[in-house]
């Protein structure tokens, strides 16, 4: 163990010790997964009960891997030998005694025992679990769902309408729209989709202080009166102006030279202008650059005409003041105008949205931390809720903490207050551990400082309550090697880094350090001694502008070939597929000498978005045979198995829709694996061409043997989709075993990569919700898929044997030997341009151009433009940091030839920090290029390909041999059903009610089945008092049954019917030798009687009369008495089984002869049989 692995042991065993509160700062790969691990452990083994243990992750996929770890030790311990678990155990807790070892080895079963299982889970499920709880102290509905995309977008389109409805009845909202529509098309969408990110916080302010207290601090805050028009201001500074003294200027003007002309000229314009309005637009160009709108021209007028006509010169000077100070206000106005328009329009929205989900009993994702934080703060039940979760919740764990929102802090708070309350003693604990380098999420209301913050608070609190409190930093990586973190370290020195001197360039290299990328930075420590290597390729120049020979043929948003970004995809796929074929070498443990060849799931490529690179990266990968996962994140409706299967049910819809059913023979459905097409371009124009009806008529009159699999396959769809429900429909095309062995599914699949399969689950799962939670229509489905643009998110970990394409923020948590990161050249736009800027008290203030800011718009958007500068760091440092050993930084020019590359964007600061002698430079892979690039650690060792083929395997023939068709599934029947008359008679409407026949005869079953468990003498009591309950009943029908009853149950010679070893109600069901192979049966024998050497099985019959003899007996009774004696026999085969009838009315007791029931059984099964023959199916 070297130094740096015993100092971050150190670290992690004081960051898991539980007496402690505690806060981490942990750098990537620093083992923050295994201090959590450690952690819980050790409070389990200090006797904590698992349910009160909450640990709260970031996302599901760490909740896992949590959970996955915690089980494995935990499941390892149970059965791990002494020696070993006291070796685990002192190195966890410092001892291993006799009893240390006993609750080590029981805490997998405890673990697995505890109701609802360890609370492991990310904050959204905490909070839903919390509100289903507590629903109606929260306010919400009980029983709530969590809405889904699909319902959430169709409950937004629901609400927009509800604004348009509500513009034709009040002139302020119609008045607002077309404010919005004034600035631009795209205004009310960008209003409509901010209102819904910033739902909670508008929210509660439009509840307090309201929409029109907002409206005021607007417009204090903006420094304009309230109710002040943009127009009329811009006619007020027009009236001011000297018009007099500015038409004798412009005659002046107009004999002076250029510059002089230009302002005469514009002075004109204003002058005789239609309205005020167009003479202030006219007039602002005297002085200012862009129309009026931007920064104030360089000079009025020439240094001569100035001196030779001062007065001019001084009447433009004072204008121009006066005009800038008149602009601004204009502006402040235009911003107050378009941002209330905005809050108008928002609040209705956002409320009718509201009402829609609370109508549908869902919440969406925001509401359940939103409503939960408030439940736990400003309830009036608070108090209350924190008192019944005190017991329940004492150890607090809060993973990724830089993620975290303020609004997750808060609940986060409110659910800890009473751990620091002062006057008592308590052993609860939190436990936060985060890394602010890391925090990449803002747009999911990640807030960095408040993470920082958070840790200052912990120790304040945690000093002012008594308790304990450490900060242990976990700067060790135990994912990188040396190079690679120095490499971050050399990155990030501006930021406060302090890497090895070694490291650092002979000549100070200045670097503008951005001011809001991390509070501290620090520094990475390498564990293991790994091979590292950081390269750094030339740019891919912007080549001149090509001809192209047709541009009629070309879309006009294609890129050439020749474009620089298609230019490095084809590198870097290049490069890739050399590695693969060199067997480029990475760390490897357990390999020989430490080292493997490189295997594509060990290559990684991040891009900053998923555009045209994104994809022409993937593309050039598969053209060059190299396999790839595909993109991280896809839109269903655009996967190319997804709309041929949506093809496929648009012509199960209308079998005379050509196109659909052209596009169904031309998909992968028909073409087997490994195969050419069953359904070539040949094949497809002898079927399409000519005089014809429609393609399917055609198709399914043919008897060319190449389309008898299409048409069979797609007879088979039409009838399902009559027949079956939508999710069926489409699982049994694509479960079909076609005639070369493989389904429909492994087809797509074979043509259209692995990468399919999500997209083609996804598929079948909405098929399966839509099926569950609307109109089972195939038609409603389809249309609803028309609509639905949302994208699915790919679990992309490198359990697969194929290189990774995904974007640097997709990427958290994940890592590989070789990373490359291509998109580095642009800054990108800030999301803070011409964007609604958060304010405390208005709500919004909405900018509209940079150039056109008033102050405070200026100031939000430098704070929005510096914090997004921040991120812009923090991300490249998440990139970096995904590397183990290999990392190569590459990117593209942009604009015209040769091109060029944004300041401040990664590749320039990159190129800035690495730059010293230990850079070497090398033949990089970009052809070329003007310049070397540089290399930073030895190259990698070449060790060839590794054997990537497995030995072949021979299928058995069942496995491609089709199931025969089942001769029937079992139903289930009740005995009497397999009698040949099973089917009941219809009852004549004339003949009266038969409600008293059936009631009496349930309330004598209820009395013979109950009365018997009683003594004697306690019989009739109860019988009566059961009877009295019964309002229908008159006295003598209540004299009538208990009398029956009871003379049943006096009688001696059905004592052994209710004495020891008899049973009432007992349910039976299954199948029996003698029975039809068909069915199950499942019935309630009402008294059963099981001794040493027989069965007697007892029906109560209440019949009046009761028949004379067995001969008077109905077929019904004789089917269900011979079923339960075959099922019976089947359970006792040693012991005779007897069947009997107890007519209540006489009593008597007939018993049924075994032949006689042999006999009845064998009609009842030709009965079933008849009918299994008529309907062909069992079902």
């Amino acid at each position: 163990m070297n130094d740096v692995i015993r100092q971050a042991s150190a670290a992690q065993a004081r960051a898991a010790d539980p007496g402690y509160n505690i806060f981490v700062e942990a750098n990537a790969g620093s083992g923050k997964t295994r201090v959590l691990v450690d952690r819980v452990t050790r409070l389990l083994l200090g006797g904590v009960a698992p349910d009160t243990i909450l640990c709260l992750t970031y996302t599901k996929a760490a909740a896992g891997e949590m959970k996955t770890r915690l089980f494995d030790r935990l499941g390892h311990w149970s059965v791990l030998g002494d020696e070993a678990l006291k070796a685990q155990l002192t190195e966890l807790i410092g001892t291993s005694g006799r009893d240390d070892l006993t609750r080590a080895r029981r805490l997998f079963a405890r673990a697995l025992e505890t109701p609802g299982g360890l609370k492991i889970q990310t904050i959204h499920a905490f909070c839903e679990s919390l509100l289903r709880r507590f629903p109606l102290e929260a306010g919400i509905p009980p029983g709530f769902d969590v809405v889904d995309e699909t319902h959430a977008a169709r409950f937004r389109q629901m609400a927009r309408a509800v604004v348009m409805r509500e513009s034709r009845r009040d002139p302020s909202i119609r008045q607002a729209l077309e404010t919005l529509a004034a600035r631009s098309s795209e205004a009310l969408d960008q209003v409509l989709s901010e209102a819904v990110f910033d739902r909670q916080r508008l929210g509660d302010l439009f509840a307090n202080p309201g929409l029109e207290t907002m409206l005021v601090r607007l417009h204090e805050a903006l420094e304009v009166e309230p109710g002040v028009v943009p127009d009329v201001l811009r006619a007020q500074a027009w009236e001011a102006a000297p018009h007099a003294a500015l038409a004798s200027a412009r005659d002046q003007l107009l004999t002076g030279g250029k510059t002089e002309i230009q302002r005469g000229e514009a002075i004109d314009e204003a002058l005789n202008a239609p309205t005020p309005q167009a003479a202030f637009s006219a007039y602002a160009c005297v002085f200012f650059t862009g129309k009026g709108e931007k920064t104030p021209v360089a000079r009025l007028l020439t240094n001569g005409f100035a001196g030779e006509f001062p007065v001019i010169a001084n009447l433009l000077g004072a204008e121009a003041e006066r005009m800038s100070q008149a602009r601004d206000r204009v502006r402040a106005a235009q911003v107050a105008a378009d941002t209330a328009a905005a809050l108008r329009i928002a609040h209705i929205f956002l409320s009718a949205y509201g009402a829609a989900l609370t109508r549908a009993r869902k919440l969406d994702f925001s509401d359940l931390v939103h409503s939960a934080a408030r439940l736990l703060h400003n309830s009036e039940a608070a108090d209350w809720v924190r008192y019944r979760m005190d017991g329940g919740v004492r150890h607090i764990l809060v993973d990724e903490a830089q993620d975290t929102a303020p609004e997750q802090w808060a609940l986060i708070e409110a659910m800890t207050d009473e751990f620091f309350a002062g006057g008592r003693e308590s052993d609860e604990t939190v436990f936060c551990v985060g890394d602010e380098k890391q925090s990449i999420y803002s747009f999911q209301g990640a807030d960095p400082k408040g993470f920082i913050a958070w840790g200052q608070r912990l120790e304040t609190r945690s000093a002012d309550a008594g308790k304990r409190f450490d900060r242990p930093g976990l700067s060790a990586s135990f994912r990188s090697s040396g190079l690679v973190l120095a490499a971050v370290d050399l990155a990030f020195g501006p930021e406060g880094g302090a890497p090895e001197l070694k490291f650092m360039a002979a000549e100070p290299v200045t670097y503008d350090p951005s001011a809001l990328a991390f509070t501290r930075y620090q520094s990475h420590a390498p564990a293991f001694d790994k091979p590292g290597c950081i390269e750094i390729w030339p740019l891919v120049d912007v080549p001149a502008k090509a001809e192209i020979d047709n541009p009629f043929d070309a879309p006009v948003d294609t890129e050439g070939a020749g474009s620089p970004r298609r230019q490095l995809a084809g590198i870097i796929a290049g490069e890739i597929a050399r590695m693969l074929k060199d067997g480029d070498a990475v760390p490897g443990r357990g390999a020989p000498g430490g080292v493997r060849p490189v295997e594509p799931q060990d290559i990684l490529i991040l891009v900053r978005k998923r555009d045209g690179f994104f994809t022409e990266v993937i593309r050039q990968l598969k053209v060059r045979g190299v396999p790839v996962a595909g993109a991280d994140r896809m839109v269903l409706t655009e996967q190319i198995a997804v709309q041929d299967l949506l093809s496929l049910a648009r012509f199960a819809l209308n079998p005379d829709d050509d196109l659909s059913l052209a596009e169904v023979l031309k998909s992968p459905f028909f073409q087997s694996d490994g195969g050419p097409f069953v359904l070539d371009d040949d094949a497809l124009f002898d079927l399409a061409h000519g005089d014809r009806p429609t393609l399917w008529q055609v198709l399914r009159d043919s008897n060319d043997a190449r389309f008898a699999d299409a048409r069979e396959a797609l007879k088979r769809v039409l009838d399902s989709a009559r027949t079956t429900g939508v999710h069926s429909v489409f699982a049994r095309f694509l479960g079909e075993v076609t005639l070369t062995g493989e389904t429909r599914l492994r087809r797509v699949f074979a043509r259209l990569g692995e990468e399919q399969r999500d997209a083609v689950e996804e598929f079948l799962a909405r098929a399966l919700a839509f099926e569950r939670e609307d109109t089972p229509s195939l038609t409603r489905f389809v249309g609803a898929m028309a609509g639905e643009h949302g994208d699915i998110k790919r679990e992309m970990e490198a359990g697969r044997s194929e290189v990774r394409v995904m974007t640097v923020h997709a990427s958290k948590g994940l890592e590989a030997p070789i990373v490359f990161l291509p998109d580095t050249t642009q800054v990108g736009k800030s999301a803070a341009g011409g964007t609604l800027f958060r304010h405390d008290a208005a709500g919004w203030v909405w900018g509209v151009k940079k150039e056109a800011d008033p102050a405070l718009v200026s100031a939000l958007r430098e704070a929005e433009e510096a914090k997004a500068e921040g991120e812009r760091w923090r991300l490249l440092y998440v990139g970096l940091t995904r590397a183990e050993s290999r990392l190569i930084v590459c990117g593209w020019k942009h604009g015209r030839a040769p091109g060029r590359i944004d300041e401040r964007s990664w590749y320039h600061r990159l190129t800035r920090l690495w730059s010293n002698a230990s850079w070497a430079e090398f033949d990089s892979p970009v052809p070329g290029a003007t310049e070397p690039g540089r290399r930073f650690g030895a190259a990698p060792v070449a060790l060839g390909a590794p054997d990537r083929t497995e030995a072949a395997q021979d299928i058995p023939v069942w496995a491609t041999t089709p199931a025969r068709d089942e001769a029937g599934r079992r139903r289930s029947l009740a005995p009497s059903q397999l009698a040949a008359e099973a089917d009941p008679a219809i009852l004549s409407p004339l003949a009266g009610s038969q409600t008293h026949r059936f009631r009496r005869g349930n309330l004598v079953h209820k009395l013979l089945q109950t009365l018997p468990d009683l003594s004697p003498e306690r019989r009739k009591a109860a019988a009566e008092r059961f009877l009295a309950r019964q309002p229908d009943l008159s006295d003598a029908e209540r004299a009538e049954i208990g009398t029956e009853t009871l003379r049943v149950l006096e009688d001696p010679e059905f004592a052994p019917l209710f004495g020891p070893g008899s049973r009432a109600e007992v349910a039976l069901g299954g199948h029996a030798p003698g029975l039809p192979a068909h069915v199950t049966l499942n019935g309630q024998i009402d008294r059963l009687v099981v001794t040493a050497g027989e069965v007697m099985i007892v029906d109560y019959k209440t019949n009046r009369p009761p028949p004379a003899d067995t001969s008077g007996v109905a077929p019904i009774y004789w089917m269900q008495m011979a079923a339960y004696r075959a099922l019976l026999q089947s359970i006792h085969p040693d012991k005779i089984v007897r069947c009997a009838l107890l007519w209540t009315d006489g009593p008597r007791l007939m018993e049924l002869p075994g032949p006689a029931l042999d006999a009845a059984l064998a009609k009842g099964f030709s009965a079933q049989a008849s009918k299994l023959d008529d309907s062909g199916s069992a079902s």
